[in-house]
């Protein structure tokens, strides 16, 4: 099934007369659809919420476990796992938009364009969904991604590698693996590089340049591009117009991060609703997607964030 057909199946235009509440079935069709359209959400494990808040069991140990064992002697010791718990505190975001009476009654689309227009607004919210989890900011300026604190923010906790303004090379690869803690390279197979498009088409066409066979591939084809066998994941929100931080001067800077892909969680709450309203006073059908959602790391140990990215 693609996005489009999980959309449709997601929204009856029909219902939304009788109150916009998208019925579970639905919801979750949503929710998928929202999934499918973005870069690092489609990574992320997605939690579907019934509260606003919800906590995450987490189980951990602090080092070796077992231990050598005696015939008819119990073990001197017991290990004791550590519990904790990820909390994610849902933010209500609300996608508000109207159309005339005649763009509906004039359109090419005829009798669909309210679901064309439904769609297309979806299509959006998806990607401001993915831009909040990625670059909310509590400190911002912006009211929207000032709701909650997306990765970026939360990264701050983790491991950091500073490229002090320089382009992007091998060497900043090289130094996020290694600020990585050992434990969480056991599976490089689930790590991922998450980079803005134009730093890694600088990289792919650093290695273009040699005269390799490796390189005329990254030429010539949109290769699948591995570092350490790790994939780099092209993420188009990331920004490329940043000031330089940390005692770096410069703009038009970057940043990119290093994790597991399982350890990105994102949560959104199942009651989303869809609602049409009218105002007859001036002429306009009123829409608005509603729903909540949240964000973190399940540990953010695992996390290596680079600052100071140049393309």
């Amino acid at each position: 099934m693609n996005v489009d057909e999980l959309l449709a199946k997601a929204i009856d235009t029909g219902d939304l007369a009788s109150g916009g509440l998208l019925n579970p079935g639905q919801a979750d069709r949503f929710i998928d659809y929202v999934v499918d359209q973005s870069v690092m959400l489609r990574d992320a494990r997605v939690v579907r919420m019934k509260s606003p808040t919800v906590q995450i069991d987490k189980i951990s140990t602090s080092g070796r476990v077992s231990q050598p064992k005696t015939e008819g002697v119990a073990p001197g010791t017991f290990s004791e796992p550590t519990f904790s718990k990820v909390s994610l505190s849902a933010a209500g975001v609300i996608t508000p938009f109207e159309v005339t009476y005649e763009m509906l009654e004039d359109n090419i689309e005829g009798s669909r364009a309210e679901e064309t227009l439904i769609r297309a607004m979806s299509k959006q919210t998806a990607t401001d969904l993915e831009e909040l989890a990625l670059l909310g900011d509590e400190s911002s300026g912006d009211s929207y991604l000032a709701l909650m604190n997306g990765w970026r923010v939360l990264a701050e906790d983790g491991h950091k590698v500073d490229k002090q303004g320089n382009s992007v090379d091998k060497a900043l690869f090289v130094d996020m693996v290694k600020a990585l803690p050992n434990k969480y390279k056991r599976n490089y197979s689930d790590l991922r590089f998450y980079l803005a498009p134009a730093v890694v088409e600088s990289y792919r066409a650093a290695i273009a340049e040699s005269d390799t066979v490796v390189g005329a591939k990254f030429l010539l084809e949109n290769a699948p591009l591995t570092v350490f066998g790790i994939p780099v994941v092209s993420v188009p929100l990331i920004p490329t117009d940043l000031d330089g931080i940390e005692g770096t001067g410069g703009t038009d800077l970057s940043f990119g991060l290093l994790t597991p892909k399982s350890n990105l969680v994102w949560g959104i709450h199942r009651e989303v609703r869809i609602d049409k309203d009218r105002d007859i006073m001036r002429g306009v059908n009123q829409y608005a997607i509603t729903t909540r959602v949240a964000c973190e790391f399940e540990e953010d140990d695992a996390v290596v964030l680079a600052i100071n990215v140049a393309q």
